[in-house]
């Protein structure tokens, strides 16, 4: 039962789902599923599913794509909404009234510092993997030092 669902949970991650949801002007929006379609031959009996955003409201339609990838037109459709700002046009028009009334408190608010953020993780996996190769240089010097002590012994 256990390594059922270990593989079952292993196979989502090797093939995966993807979700995506596309708002509209209006306020309502569409959300797109695609599956691969590896997961859906498998004689699988477990259910897949995919949860819908907590923002995302009045959702018009749901499309399910079984392909390997998005179709073209649908992946640029994908990407515009990535780079679209999530908060709904009354949210946003708030802002953009609040950021005339204060432009330095708006560029604030609106920088993201993502670059340090990257920055800081690659240094912080850098680091990491140079301790983990002197704690293996440590070992491996250590056990050259006990091997020559034991020999040391042995021989006198």
């Amino acid at each position: 039962m256990l390594f059922e669902i270990v593989v079952s949970l292993m196979s989502l991650v090797a093939f995966g789902i993807e979700a995506a949801w596309i708002p509209t002007d209006d306020g309502s929006g569409d959300y797109l599923v695609r599956v691969e379609p590896d997961l859906v031959k498998q004689s699988s009996t477990h259910a897949f599913s995919s949860d819908v955003p907590a923002d995302a409201q009045n959702i018009r339609r749901v499309q399910i794509y079984v392909a390997d990838a998005w179709p073209p037109a649908v992946e640029r459709t994908v990407a515009e909404a990535a780079s679209r700002s999530r908060m709904p046009r009354v949210v946003q028009a708030i802002a953009t009234r609040s950021a005339d009334a204060d432009p330095v408190a708006a560029t604030v608010a609106q920088s993201k510092p993502w670059g340090w953020l990257m920055a800081s993780l690659v240094v912080l996996f850098m680091s990491l993997g140079a301790n983990a190769y002197l704690g293996m240089l440590l070992g491996s010097l250590r056990s050259r030092y006990q091997e020559a002590i034991t020999e040391g012994i042995a021989r006198a």
